[in-house]
């Protein structure tokens, strides 16, 4: 029976378990926090769809509701774009909670799940990783999964020989502080309920106001490049209550805060004996497009590819890579690129974009739906005052042009492994960057 290592109880961790637990592999899952630790009290979209491709029963009806629509501010709150969801789209607010509880009870089936065990080390025997070492014991693996997220102090351990970045660049990191607060006294429920700010008061950053309908609180969200201080806090809070009366005085519960890279790193994700998994080596933050199921994807592409090859060897597992990066992956670099245009554009220019409609609704759902939007010849936007901003109509362009180019960028991952062809597609990949 072929031996499995899981590192990290996420939700492509434990999907991961579940899956290959049902696969007849000896699954042994490894989380560093207690039980209770790893459940989180908030809410994010999901691709309900995802559990018929996973085959399993979806999550019980309390673990989720009816996604609403999302409205973009411009970055001077003056104008505002509605992105409408696909009709036959599955997209829906599940509790994150009640949904990793609900995969800890499927993956304990049929795996092992060691809470508060600590992996300290990963063990490389011959240029295989061969499992892991946790304080005071050595568990010997085929294949270890490492779910640890953007700052894995494992992965910046591995020899430099087998090329995967240890760790994003400390000056690219998002600062994220989500704070909950109770319902405004007597406000009233607004027409949209969820409001996602673009460089909120000029700000390098982004912020948003949920209305949590369940909770009856007020979920708000807030970014920086670098950091987030207890100014920006109480300055952003104050401002968004002037048109978000339901966010009270008081916090419900804890704020939660993080720190993630705001772009996307392509790396290795494969050597022998070992996987990064998830939707990037480093999960960027997700802006537009829904990760949690994108995640559980990976683990079942993983799983699929082990059920027809079970080698732990790169080429063998390589196989999963160039399978996430043209199925999920690509999609994701292409928002990143276009993530990187919102925060480093002129504010001015991203003002004039909403106001005269060439940014409007269509082209968000198209963002927030994966697709890679374009300017068409439509409405006031591009007849009006579109063509009395020429520039800033092809800068527009540009990024979107630079968004296309990153999605076949990825899609053209050689098809097999040679570390010459795979370093030189990483490096046109890169150079997108700069």
């Amino acid at each position: 029976m072929k031996k499995v290592n899981i590192i990290g109880a996420n939700l492509g961790g434990l999907t991961a378990a579940v899956l290959l637990g049902r696969a007849g592999w000896e699954v042994t899952l490894f989380e560093k926090q207690p039980r209770d630790g790893i459940l989180t009290d908030w809410v994010e979209n999901m691709d309900l769809a995802v559990f018929e491709r996973l085959e399993l029963d979806p999550p019980p009806s309390d673990c989720y509701r009816k996604k609403k629509n999302w409205a973009f501010l411009s970055p001077d709150g003056s104008s505002t774009a509605v992105a409408y969801g696909p009709e036959e789209s599955r997209e829906v607010l599940v509790d994150r909670r009640k949904l990793t509880e609900y995969l800890m009870s499927l993956a304990e089936i049929n795996a092992e799940l060691r809470f508060e065990t600590e992996v300290t080390e990963l063990v490389v025997d011959g240029g295989h990783v061969s499992g892991v070492r946790t304080e005071g014991a050595f568990f010997g693996t085929d294949l270890t999964i490492d779910c640890t997220g953007p700052l894995s102090q494992l992965r910046q351990k591995l020899p430099s020989f087998y090329g995967i970045s240890p760790s994003p660049d400390d000056k690219e990191f998002l600062a994220i502080h989500r704070g909950f607060y109770e319902w405004g006294d007597g406000a009233p429920m607004p027409k949209q309920t969820n409001k996602f700010y673009l460089r909120q008061g000029g700000s390098d950053g982004i912020a948003w106001c949920i209305s949590d309908v369940r909770d009856y609180c007020a979920d708000v969200l807030i970014a920086r490049l670098g950091e987030v201080t207890e100014e920006d806090v109480e300055a952003t809070v104050n401002a968004l209550r002037e048109t978000n009366p339901i966010i009270g005085e008081e916090e419900t519960r804890d704020p939660v805060e993080v720190r993630l890279p705001d772009r996307q790193y392509m790396t290795k994700m494969v050597v022998p004996g070992y996987v990064i998994l998830g939707a990037t080596p480093y999960m960027t933050v997700p802006i537009m497009t829904p990760p949690l199921s994108d995640t559980m994807d990976a683990a079942r592409i993983l799983a699929e590819v082990l059920a027809a090859n079970d080698s732990c060897e790169t080429d063998d597992l390589y196989v999963w890579q160039v399978r996430y990066c043209r199925e999920y992956i690509a999609k994701e670099v292409a928002a990143d690129v276009f993530r990187s245009w919102l925060l480093s554009t002129d504010i001015e220019d991203q003002n004039f974009l909403f106001e005269s409609e060439i940014i409007d609704g269509d082209f968000l759902s198209d963002l927030c739906s994966g697709t890679s939007p374009s300017i068409v010849s439509k409405g006031r936007g591009f007849f009006g005052m579109g063509v009395k901003k020429p520039a800033v109509v092809n800068t527009l362009r540009t990024a979107l042009t630079d968004m296309k180019t990153a999605y076949d960028l990825v899609q053209d991952i050689p098809d097999s492994y040679n570390k010459t062809t795979y370093m030189k597609w990483q490096a046109d990949l890169e150079s997108l960057y700069g």
